[in-house]
């Protein structure tokens, strides 16, 4: 077969618009991986990002992705407006890419596209979605232009893992095409109550104000950057902001079903989460006992129905203009 022929119909279903060199391959020898306490982490970047990746860790993202969607999200996939034939979608941080293979399902004529450091995505896909592994705060290396064009960028649950959220945010500004649109979802660092049963004192607060300190002294974590968003996407030349917020409970302790359904999942997602942290005792300057101590103590708290928790999450989307001044 013609060599030339053969690229073409590699590439037919995008009419020949993307090139090889776009593509990291997941099959590639970046896929290595390390280990330590018993967990297993992406091993492309040293230092970077601070959570495994092995299959605890992907089930808990897998319930996160419920908890959005069924619930933060009422069965929605995304808020932004992006019209009803987008072309282009870009998931950044795709973890395992649920999230990018149900977008792909609901809207097969778009061709979906998830990056992530770590090699872990699925290698049996629907035909419109593709991953990548990349990282994405690499100052050295610009983004290609497989990003370039996209009708929506979606970052859930990433920027504060990022030492420049900031620019990863201007850096999709520059990717999406005029009138395309930025999502955001994330969660606030602070466990507050109604009733004044959780504040400042309660263990998961604890462990926050440890990663605002030696954790993000190695990994370069920027937890307080949620609250800044909207602030950061109209001072970057975003329009039409919106932010909308939603306090959901941690535990059964919630008396409407819904809302208790909620608080179930959140206290899995967060238990899951705190152990996957804790278990780099290490990076917190905490030895194993003291870890585990803490480790205990939220658990405790998050099983104690008098203790009615809540975190807010916050979902921000906005607008690139039709043209930039």
């Amino acid at each position: 077969m013609d060599p030339e022929a053969a690229d073409e119909d590699a590439t037919s279903d995008y009419g020949g618009s993307v090139s090889a060199s776009e593509f990291t391959s997941i099959n590639s020898d970046r896929e290595l991986y390390s280990y330590e306490h018993g967990r297993r982490y992406q091993a492309f970047l040293q230092g970077r990002y601070g959570l495994p990746n092995d299959d605890a860790e992907q089930m808990r993202e897998g319930v996160k992705h419920r908890l959005y969607v069924d619930y933060i999200l009422d069965g929605k996939l995304f808020l932004a407006p992006i019209g009803n034939n987008p072309q282009k979608i870009v998931d950044l941080g795709t973890g395992v890419g649920f999230w990018a293979q149900d977008v792909a399902e609901h809207i097969p004529s778009a061709r979906i596209i998830g990056t992530d450091i770590s090699p872990i995505q699925p290698h049996w896909t629907s035909p419109n979605v593709e991953f990548r592994v990349e990282d994405l705060e690499d100052e050295h290396r610009p983004w290609t232009s497989i990003y370039a064009g996209a009708d929506l960028i979606h970052v859930r649950a990433l920027l504060q893992t990022l030492r420049q959220p900031r620019r990863l945010l201007e850096r999709s500004l520059e990717q999406l095409k005029p009138g395309g649109w930025i999502e955001c979802h994330e969660v606030v660092p602070f466990v507050f109550s109604d009733d004044g049963t959780a504040g400042p004192d309660h263990p998961l607060n604890t462990l926050y104000r440890l990663i605002e300190g030696p954790f993000s002294n190695i990994y370069g974590w920027q937890l307080r950057f949620p609250s800044q968003i909207p602030e950061v996407l109209r001072d970057i030349g975003f329009v039409d902001v919106h932010e909308r917020q939603t306090s959901i409970p941690i535990g059964r302790w919630h008396s409407d079903a819904r809302m208790r359904e909620m608080g179930l999942f959140s206290q899995s997602i967060m238990q899951d989460w705190v152990a996957a942290l804790l278990g780099k005792h290490d990076a917190f300057g905490l030895s194993q006992d003291e870890a585990d101590a803490l480790a205990q103590r939220i658990y405790d708290a998050l099983d104690d129905h008098r203790v009615h928790a809540n975190l807010s999450w916050i979902d921000c989307w906005a607008q690139k203009p039709q043209s930039l001044s």
